[in-house]
Parts: structure tokens; sequence; C-alpha cells
């Protein structure tokens, strides 16, 4: 599945009254059914967790958030991550809001509500997308917050994979559509 395929089929289920459907980024080498196991729900940042000051807000507790699902996809009220915000100042995610990291492991599997939130997320990041796949789930909101909420990440307990595609597909369709553009344009 690519781009618009995949775009037709989460407006399909959107429609269709089933689940919503979250994306995240999978490696290759490991079986997708693995994030079912319940020692695989949780979520922590790349690379190792820092604690102390937050570089995210410089410990003012507020951020900028821009939900990267939407600035792809347009506005929806119905998106989980902003209700159709898009852009907007909240509490910063990273510190919850007191300035200091001190929580860097939350409760769920880190996913973005659209498949074009997610790989903007990962182009802006200049992740490597080697070796990696998109993988769709079904699963229900755990209410934690997300380290990186403020780009439209959520945390979910998920139910069931839908389905996988080679990473690579993914990163080139997102290219097509917008992969020059950054959080500053929408």
């Amino acid at each position: 599945m690519q781009g618009r395929q995949v775009e037709l089929l989460a407006a399909e289920r959107s429609m269709s009254g089933r689940a919503p459907t979250y994306f995240r980024r999978w490696s290759i080498d490991r079986d997708p059914d693995e994030v079912l196991r319940p020692d695989e729900q949780y979520s922590t940042p790349w690379g190792a967790p820092d604690h102390g000051p937050c570089d995210k807000c410089q410990g003012a507790g507020a951020t900028a958030y821009a939900c990267r699902s939407c600035l792809e996809g347009g506005a929806d009220r119905r998106c989980p991550a902003c209700r159709g915000r898009v852009r907007f100042t909240g509490v910063c995610p990273a510190c919850e809001g007191d300035g200091q990291i001190d929580r860097t492991t939350r409760e769920g599997v880190s996913v973005f509500p659209s498949f074009q939130g997610l790989c903007r997320y990962i182009a802006e990041r200049d992740a490597d997308s080697a070796g990696f796949i998109a993988i769709e789930l079904e699963g229900d909101l755990t209410g934690d917050v997300d380290l990186d909420a403020d780009t439209g990440a959520l945390l979910i307990r998920p139910t069931r994979v839908v389905g996988a595609l080679p990473f690579e597909h993914a990163m080139t369709a997102w290219s097509r559509v917008g992969a020059t553009r950054r959080v500053g344009a929408s």
C-alpha cells in the first residue's frame, strides 16, 4: 500500500464505523505482533533518556504544538491529537509543565493518527527508514502523554495489528507530497 491507498483505506474505516487506527515505525527484523505484548507497551525517548532541565520548553513549562497529521491532511476536529486546532501552545509534554524532565518512560506505544503525520515526523528528525516498516494499529488511548505530544504523537495500548508496509515506500510516498515542508510552513 502506498500514500493514496493508505488515505483511502483510513477514510473507508472512518466512514464504516471501524475502530480508529494509528501508525508507528517498527523494525523489519521484528514480528509486528510483538507490539501487542504487554511488556512492549511503553514508550521511551530515542537514545538515552535525559533527566534534568527541560530542553523542549527551556524550563517555561509550555511549548508550541503542531500536529503533524493535521499539518499534512488539513485540520480535522476528529483528530485525537489536536481536535483540529493544529497549532497551539500547551503544557510541555516532556517536563509535564514543571520545567524538569524526570519521567521518560510512558504508558503505551507511541503512534501518530495518520500515516502522513508519522512520515513527516520521521523525515523532520532525519531518522533512518532503512530496516523499518510502518505498521498500522488499532488500540485504545492510554491517557498518558507522549514525550513528543507537541508533534501530534499519542500513546495507545494496541489491540490489533491491521497491516504493515515497507517504510521506504512510506517515505517515498510522503516525499512526493511535502518532504521539503517544515513546521514553520503549513
